[in-house]
Protein backbone atom coordinates (compact mmCIF):
# COMPACT_ATOMS: atom_id res chain seq x y z
CA UNK A 1 0.00 0.00 0.00
CA UNK A 2 1.14 3.55 -0.64
CA UNK A 3 0.01 7.06 0.14
CA UNK A 4 -0.70 7.80 -3.52
CA UNK A 5 -3.55 5.27 -3.32
CA UNK A 6 -4.97 6.62 -0.05
CA UNK A 7 -8.43 7.50 -1.37
CA UNK A 8 -8.64 4.15 -3.13
CA UNK A 9 -7.96 2.56 0.25
CA UNK A 10 -10.67 4.73 1.83
CA UNK A 11 -13.32 3.53 -0.63
CA UNK A 12 -12.12 -0.05 -0.17
CA UNK A 13 -12.58 0.28 3.60
CA UNK A 14 -16.04 1.76 3.12
CA UNK A 15 -17.10 -1.02 0.75
CA UNK A 16 -15.61 -3.80 2.86
CA UNK A 17 -17.09 -2.47 6.11
CA UNK A 18 -20.50 -2.10 4.47
CA UNK A 19 -20.48 -5.70 3.22
CA UNK A 20 -19.35 -7.03 6.62
CA UNK A 21 -22.00 -5.03 8.47
CA UNK A 22 -24.74 -6.16 6.09
CA UNK A 23 -23.73 -9.77 6.68
CA UNK A 24 -23.80 -9.19 10.43
CA UNK A 25 -27.31 -7.74 10.20
CA UNK A 26 -28.58 -10.52 7.94
CA UNK A 27 -29.27 -8.14 5.08
CA UNK A 28 -28.15 -8.82 1.53
CA UNK A 29 -26.13 -6.28 -0.47
CA UNK A 30 -28.05 -4.34 -3.08
CA UNK A 31 -27.86 -5.73 -6.60
CA UNK A 32 -26.32 -3.34 -9.16
CA UNK A 33 -28.77 -1.65 -11.51
CA UNK A 34 -29.44 -3.61 -14.67
CA UNK A 35 -29.11 -6.99 -13.01
CA UNK A 36 -32.00 -9.19 -11.80
CA UNK A 37 -33.21 -7.84 -8.47
CA UNK A 38 -33.54 -9.93 -5.32
CA UNK A 39 -36.94 -10.75 -3.92
CA UNK A 40 -37.67 -8.09 -1.30
CA UNK A 41 -37.46 -8.91 2.41
CA UNK A 42 -39.13 -7.01 5.19
CA UNK A 43 -36.88 -4.30 6.57
CA UNK A 44 -33.93 -5.18 4.33
CA UNK A 45 -33.91 -1.88 2.42
CA UNK A 46 -33.98 0.08 5.66
CA UNK A 47 -31.11 -2.04 7.01
CA UNK A 48 -29.03 -1.29 3.91
CA UNK A 49 -29.66 2.43 4.30
CA UNK A 50 -28.66 2.37 7.98
CA UNK A 51 -25.43 0.53 7.20
CA UNK A 52 -24.54 2.79 4.29
CA UNK A 53 -25.15 5.84 6.47
CA UNK A 54 -23.01 4.33 9.21
CA UNK A 55 -19.93 4.35 6.97
CA UNK A 56 -20.70 7.32 4.73
CA UNK A 57 -18.05 9.52 6.40
CA UNK A 58 -15.07 7.30 5.61
CA UNK A 59 -13.94 8.98 2.35
CA UNK A 60 -14.19 12.41 3.97
CA UNK A 61 -12.06 11.28 6.92
CA UNK A 62 -9.23 10.41 4.55
CA UNK A 63 -9.71 13.30 2.11
CA UNK A 64 -8.04 15.84 4.42
CA UNK A 65 -4.95 13.64 4.60
CA UNK A 66 -4.91 13.11 0.84
CA UNK A 67 -4.59 16.90 0.53
CA UNK A 68 -1.65 17.19 2.94
CA UNK A 69 1.39 19.16 1.73
CA UNK A 70 3.75 17.22 -0.50
CA UNK A 71 7.12 16.91 1.31
CA UNK A 72 8.90 17.33 -2.04
CA UNK A 73 7.39 20.83 -2.32
CA UNK A 74 9.71 21.97 0.49
CA UNK A 75 12.90 21.06 -1.38
CA UNK A 76 13.24 24.26 -3.40
CA UNK A 77 12.83 26.45 -0.30
CA UNK A 78 15.27 24.32 1.68
CA UNK A 79 17.81 24.58 -1.13
CA UNK A 80 17.37 28.34 -1.31
CA UNK A 81 17.98 28.68 2.42
CA UNK A 82 20.99 26.41 2.13
CA UNK A 83 22.46 28.73 -0.51
CA UNK A 84 21.89 31.66 1.85
CA UNK A 85 23.77 29.83 4.60
CA UNK A 86 26.63 29.18 2.18
CA UNK A 87 26.81 32.90 1.38
CA UNK A 88 27.01 33.71 5.10
CA UNK A 89 29.58 31.06 5.96
CA UNK A 90 32.80 32.69 7.13
CA UNK A 91 36.08 31.45 8.48
CA UNK A 92 34.96 32.20 12.04
CA UNK A 93 31.62 30.36 11.78
CA UNK A 94 30.79 27.61 9.33
CA UNK A 95 28.98 24.89 11.32
CA UNK A 96 25.19 24.63 11.23
CA UNK A 97 24.04 24.81 14.89
CA UNK A 98 21.23 22.29 14.32
CA UNK A 99 22.38 19.73 11.77
CA UNK A 100 26.10 20.29 12.54
CA UNK A 101 26.81 20.38 8.79
CA UNK A 102 29.98 22.29 7.92
CA UNK A 103 29.88 24.83 5.10
CA UNK A 104 32.97 26.04 3.23
CA UNK A 105 33.94 29.63 3.97
CA UNK A 106 32.81 32.32 1.55
CA UNK A 107 35.99 34.32 0.73
CA UNK A 108 33.99 37.36 -0.35
CA UNK A 109 33.18 38.07 3.29
CA UNK A 110 36.88 38.76 3.89
CA UNK A 111 36.67 41.87 1.71
CA UNK A 112 34.93 43.83 4.49
CA UNK A 113 37.88 43.23 6.81
CA UNK A 114 40.20 44.75 4.20
CA UNK A 115 37.96 47.80 3.72
CA UNK A 116 39.36 49.72 6.68
CA UNK A 117 42.78 50.10 5.06
CA UNK A 118 41.15 51.72 2.03
CA UNK A 119 39.44 54.49 4.04
CA UNK A 120 42.24 55.49 6.40
CA UNK A 121 42.28 59.03 4.96
CA UNK A 122 38.50 59.44 5.37
CA UNK A 123 37.63 61.63 8.36
CA UNK A 124 34.46 63.06 9.83
CA UNK A 125 31.37 61.62 11.51
CA UNK A 126 30.39 59.42 8.59
CA UNK A 127 33.86 57.85 8.55
CA UNK A 128 33.79 57.10 12.26
CA UNK A 129 30.28 55.69 12.12
CA UNK A 130 31.12 53.56 9.10
CA UNK A 131 33.96 51.97 11.02
CA UNK A 132 31.97 51.51 14.24
CA UNK A 133 28.64 50.53 12.67
CA UNK A 134 29.79 48.46 9.69
CA UNK A 135 33.38 47.28 9.82
CA UNK A 136 33.74 46.48 13.52
CA UNK A 137 30.43 44.61 14.04
CA UNK A 138 30.49 42.93 10.62
CA UNK A 139 31.77 39.52 11.85
CA UNK A 140 29.12 39.38 14.61
CA UNK A 141 26.30 40.43 12.29
CA UNK A 142 27.32 37.81 9.73
CA UNK A 143 27.51 35.23 12.53
CA UNK A 144 24.00 36.07 13.74
CA UNK A 145 22.55 36.05 10.24
CA UNK A 146 24.16 32.66 9.61
CA UNK A 147 22.62 31.31 12.81
CA UNK A 148 19.22 32.84 12.08
CA UNK A 149 19.00 31.37 8.57
CA UNK A 150 20.21 27.99 9.84
CA UNK A 151 17.51 27.97 12.53
CA UNK A 152 14.87 28.93 9.96
CA UNK A 153 16.00 26.19 7.59
CA UNK A 154 15.93 23.62 10.40
CA UNK A 155 12.35 24.61 11.26
CA UNK A 156 11.32 24.25 7.62
CA UNK A 157 12.99 20.85 7.50
CA UNK A 158 11.05 19.85 10.63
CA UNK A 159 7.82 20.95 8.92
CA UNK A 160 8.67 18.75 5.96
CA UNK A 161 9.37 15.84 8.30
CA UNK A 162 5.88 16.14 9.82
CA UNK A 163 4.26 15.51 6.46
CA UNK A 164 6.62 12.67 5.58
CA UNK A 165 5.66 10.84 8.75
CA UNK A 166 1.99 11.84 8.65
CA UNK A 167 1.74 10.21 5.22
CA UNK A 168 3.25 7.02 6.57
CA UNK A 169 0.93 7.04 9.59
CA UNK A 170 -2.34 7.59 7.70
CA UNK A 171 -1.36 4.93 5.18
CA UNK A 172 -0.67 2.55 8.07
CA UNK A 173 -4.08 3.34 9.59
CA UNK A 174 -5.77 2.46 6.30
CA UNK A 175 -3.67 -0.70 5.96
CA UNK A 176 -4.44 -1.83 9.53
CA UNK A 177 -8.17 -1.21 9.04
CA UNK A 178 -8.36 -3.30 5.88
CA UNK A 179 -6.47 -6.15 7.56
CA UNK A 180 -8.71 -5.92 10.65
CA UNK A 181 -11.85 -6.17 8.47
CA UNK A 182 -10.36 -9.17 6.69
CA UNK A 183 -9.59 -10.91 10.01
CA UNK A 184 -13.00 -10.44 11.59
CA UNK A 185 -14.00 -14.03 10.87
CA UNK A 186 -10.77 -15.50 12.21
CA UNK A 187 -10.53 -17.15 15.60
CA UNK A 188 -8.99 -15.12 18.40
CA UNK A 189 -9.04 -11.47 19.37
CA UNK A 190 -9.07 -8.98 16.52
CA UNK A 191 -6.63 -6.32 17.72
CA UNK A 192 -3.69 -4.37 16.37
CA UNK A 193 -1.14 -1.75 17.46
CA UNK A 194 -0.58 1.59 15.76
CA UNK A 195 2.69 3.48 16.33
CA UNK A 196 2.28 7.17 15.54
CA UNK A 197 5.68 8.09 14.11
CA UNK A 198 4.65 11.70 13.48
CA UNK A 199 5.13 12.34 17.21
CA UNK A 200 8.90 11.93 16.66
CA UNK A 201 9.02 14.38 13.74
CA UNK A 202 10.31 17.44 15.58
CA UNK A 203 13.29 17.51 17.91
CA UNK A 204 14.09 20.38 20.23
CA UNK A 205 17.64 21.74 20.10
CA UNK A 206 19.63 23.53 22.76
CA UNK A 207 19.38 27.31 22.43
CA UNK A 208 21.53 28.86 19.70
CA UNK A 209 23.65 31.66 21.15
CA UNK A 210 24.00 34.96 19.31
CA UNK A 211 27.00 37.26 19.20
CA UNK A 212 26.40 40.58 21.01
CA UNK A 213 26.77 43.55 18.67
CA UNK A 214 25.76 46.41 20.97
CA UNK A 215 25.78 46.79 24.73
CA UNK A 216 23.14 44.79 26.54
CA UNK A 217 22.07 41.24 27.08
CA UNK A 218 22.80 38.89 24.21
CA UNK A 219 19.84 36.66 23.45
CA UNK A 220 19.69 33.22 21.89
CA UNK A 221 17.43 31.54 19.37
CA UNK A 222 15.12 28.64 20.16
CA UNK A 223 15.69 25.97 17.53
CA UNK A 224 13.85 22.86 16.41
CA UNK A 225 14.72 20.48 13.63
CA UNK A 226 13.67 17.32 11.85
CA UNK A 227 14.51 14.42 14.14
CA UNK A 228 16.11 12.58 11.22
CA UNK A 229 18.55 15.48 10.67
CA UNK A 230 19.23 16.86 14.13
CA UNK A 231 22.45 15.90 15.88
CA UNK A 232 22.37 13.81 19.05
CA UNK A 233 21.69 16.85 21.26
CA UNK A 234 18.11 17.03 20.01
CA UNK A 235 15.89 14.32 21.45
CA UNK A 236 12.40 13.88 19.94
CA UNK A 237 9.44 12.45 21.81
CA UNK A 238 9.01 8.69 21.73
CA UNK A 239 6.26 7.66 19.27
CA UNK A 240 3.25 6.32 21.18
CA UNK A 241 2.06 2.79 20.41
CA UNK A 242 -1.73 2.59 20.79
CA UNK A 243 -3.65 -0.69 20.83
CA UNK A 244 -6.94 -0.94 18.92
CA UNK A 245 -9.49 -3.71 18.55
CA UNK A 246 -12.79 -4.52 16.92
CA UNK A 247 -14.92 -7.65 16.60
CA UNK A 248 -17.57 -6.08 14.35
CA UNK A 249 -17.35 -3.89 11.27
CA UNK A 250 -18.62 -0.90 13.21
CA UNK A 251 -16.11 -1.50 16.01
CA UNK A 252 -13.22 -1.77 13.54
CA UNK A 253 -14.23 1.46 11.80
CA UNK A 254 -14.74 3.21 15.15
CA UNK A 255 -11.16 2.23 16.05
CA UNK A 256 -10.04 3.65 12.71
CA UNK A 257 -11.86 6.91 13.50
CA UNK A 258 -10.13 7.05 16.90
CA UNK A 259 -6.75 6.55 15.25
CA UNK A 260 -7.45 9.33 12.75
CA UNK A 261 -8.51 11.69 15.55
CA UNK A 262 -5.30 10.91 17.41
CA UNK A 263 -3.25 11.54 14.28
CA UNK A 264 -4.89 14.94 13.78
CA UNK A 265 -3.97 15.84 17.37
CA UNK A 266 -0.40 14.61 17.10
CA UNK A 267 0.18 16.59 13.90
CA UNK A 268 -1.16 19.72 15.59
CA UNK A 269 1.20 19.18 18.55
CA UNK A 270 4.23 18.95 16.28
CA UNK A 271 3.13 22.01 14.32
CA UNK A 272 2.79 23.92 17.59
CA UNK A 273 6.37 23.06 18.56
CA UNK A 274 7.61 24.69 15.37
CA UNK A 275 5.29 27.68 15.78
CA UNK A 276 6.45 28.26 19.38
CA UNK A 277 10.11 28.08 18.38
CA UNK A 278 9.72 30.49 15.47
CA UNK A 279 7.63 32.90 17.55
CA UNK A 280 10.42 32.97 20.12
CA UNK A 281 12.98 33.57 17.36
CA UNK A 282 10.97 36.46 15.94
CA UNK A 283 10.79 38.06 19.36
CA UNK A 284 14.54 37.66 19.85
CA UNK A 285 15.32 39.22 16.47
CA UNK A 286 12.91 42.09 17.11
CA UNK A 287 14.49 42.80 20.51
CA UNK A 288 18.02 42.83 19.08
CA UNK A 289 17.55 44.00 15.52
CA UNK A 290 20.96 45.69 15.56
CA UNK A 291 22.50 42.26 16.05
CA UNK A 292 21.23 41.19 12.63
CA UNK A 293 21.13 44.40 10.56
CA UNK A 294 23.74 47.16 10.44
CA UNK A 295 22.60 50.62 11.45
CA UNK A 296 21.51 53.20 8.91
CA UNK A 297 24.57 54.82 7.26
CA UNK A 298 25.17 58.45 8.17
CA UNK A 299 25.68 59.22 4.50
CA UNK A 300 22.02 58.36 3.91
CA UNK A 301 21.10 61.66 5.57
CA UNK A 302 23.50 63.74 3.49
CA UNK A 303 22.33 66.28 0.93
CA UNK A 304 24.08 67.70 -2.11
CA UNK A 305 25.01 70.80 -0.17
CA UNK A 306 26.63 69.11 2.84
CA UNK A 307 27.79 65.71 1.62
CA UNK A 308 31.40 66.93 1.37
CA UNK A 309 31.33 68.59 4.78
CA UNK A 310 33.00 67.29 7.95
CA UNK A 311 29.85 65.46 9.07
CA UNK A 312 29.81 63.20 6.01
CA UNK A 313 32.58 62.76 3.45
CA UNK A 314 34.81 64.83 5.70
CA UNK A 315 38.27 65.63 4.45
CA UNK A 316 38.88 62.43 2.53
CA UNK A 317 41.78 62.52 0.12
Amino acid sequence: MSFDNLMQHAYEIQQQATLKALTESGARPAVPAGEPQLAPRHGEQEARQRVEQLFSDIPELFQAFAEMPDPAAFDSQLNELRRSIEELSSGWVSRDPVSKDIYPANPRLDEMLDAESHIESWTGRAAMEFKSNFISPFPSIVYNQFMGIAVLRAALDAEREIWVRARDDIDKIAHDTIIALDRMDDCGKNEWVMTFTVVSSVAAVAGVALAPVSFGLSLGLTAVGASSQVAAAGVPDDPPAVRFQGETAQAVVDSMRDAIRLLHGYIAEQEQKIADALTSCCQAVAQQRDSFVAKRPALADATQSDVTGPLFMGYST
